[in-house]
């Protein structure tokens, strides 16, 4: 379930809080305060009367009422602290980055239950554990790095691995792609990519909302809802992509190591984004490339003109678009006899349009003209 006091808390604590920002508790309380966020913010650390300049309490059940709770202690103490916060500071909202749970050791599940248990008692959202925490246009509660210029028209992003999340995050932010959130989900023990899919799906709004969303799925846990919702959000305007990591024998044992998650064969994965219309990618670059391609407007024809000044490139092109089923046609006739003519020779003029390595800005300009 997920709640207002998770998408837009008016308070957060940060619960093992640091003045170390290279510390998980340091590096989330700086990225909160560095976001701009205007909530009331506090901070749990035994050893401080400030945090970063963030009013620090010795023990959770020293705080007010506080909407969301970050932890970033010992696994073995977030289930009484989950419990206080929800049962006497009327906490609504957690966010687990601790590790040790259901992902390591049968102990470890056990504490995940209780904490899963307390969240559904109180009628709390769980994000985690085992994450790097969630980040949209009002808070940035992430430990990690790069934090991007958020913008509501940017993409959303559902990652089940936190280091995935970022490693995309990096690559996006040298295309210009822009977020308007960032979810790791990690063990996703109440909240995994299927409920972040069906809540933008029940609660999508046309003028508002993204209307691009980029996934990193570990483990599929119900393939019904995920179809469900994601064939929704796309015949409503959306464009999905997804990587789906851990398809294979090794891959499946590396991902349940990682974040607990269930194997689920490649082909079965195949046919459920075809049905659904999501677009599968298979790398970090593939799916950042994907969302760019999103952003862009709607093509209207199937003819490509290729402009390059490097001749391999434009030929592998060439061949990635025909077997898209587009169209690369040859170019010939008195214009292209022009246009050849203004470049520098040995240029080739047939499509691709070849402006040699030493092409200058001008013979680019008189290309696109031409083609145009």
């Amino acid at each position: 379930m997920i709640t207002t006091q998770l998408l837009r808390p008016e308070s957060i604590v940060v619960v093992g809080a640091s003045n170390n920002v290279h510390k998980p508790g340091g590096a989330i309380l700086k990225n909160l305060i560095n976001g701009g966020y205007r909530g009331q913010l506090r901070a749990v650390n035994p050893k401080e009367k400030d945090v970063q300049g963030v009013p620090a309490f010795a023990h959770v059940q020293e705080l007010p009422d506080t909407d969301l709770a970050v932890l970033a202690i010992p696994a073995l103490m977030c289930p009484d602290v989950v419990e206080t916060l929800a049962a006497t500071k009327h906490t609504r909202a957690f966010i687990i980055l601790s590790a040790g749970f259901g992902e390591e050791t049968r102990e470890g599940a056990l504490l995940e239950e209780r904490i899963l248990a307390t969240a559904d008692k109180y009628g709390a959202s769980l994000i985690g554990p085992n994450c790097i925490g969630l980040m949209n246009t009002w808070h940035h509660s992430v430990f990690s790095q790069p934090v991007p210029n958020l913008n509501p028209k940017g993409v959303d992003l559902i990652s089940s691995s936190g280091a995935t999340a970022v490693f995309i995050l990096e690559s996006a932010v040298t295309k210009g792609l822009q977020f308007n959130s960032v979810w790791s989900v990690g063990n996703a023990k109440q909240i995994g990519v299927e409920e972040v899919l069906q809540f933008m799906d029940e609660n999508f709004d046309p003028a508002a909302d993204s209307h691009i969303k980029l996934l990193y799925i570990e483990s599929i846990q119900n393939p019904d809802r995920l179809l469900f919702h994601a064939s929704s959000l796309i015949r409503k305007g959306c464009k999905i992509a997804a990587i789906k990591a851990g398809s294979s024998e090794s891959g499946s044992r590396a991902a349940s190591s990682h974040t607990g998650a269930i194997a689920s064969s490649d082909s079965a994965v195949e046919a459920l984004f075809r049905k659904a219309g999501i677009v599968r990618c298979f790398s970090r670059e593939e799916l950042t490339t994907v969302g760019c391609v999103f952003t862009l407007p709607e093509l209207k024809g199937k003819n490509f003109a290729i402009i390059t000044h490097a001749g391999g490139p434009g030929v592998m092109l060439t061949d990635a678009l025909s077997k898209g089923g587009l169209n690369v046609p040859k170019l010939e006739g008195t214009q292209a006899e022009e246009l050849k003519a203004q470049l520098f020779p040995g240029a080739a003029v047939g499509n691709p349009i070849d402006i040699l390595a030493t092409g200058t800005p001008e013979h680019l300009r008189l290309c696109i003209d031409y083609c145009e």
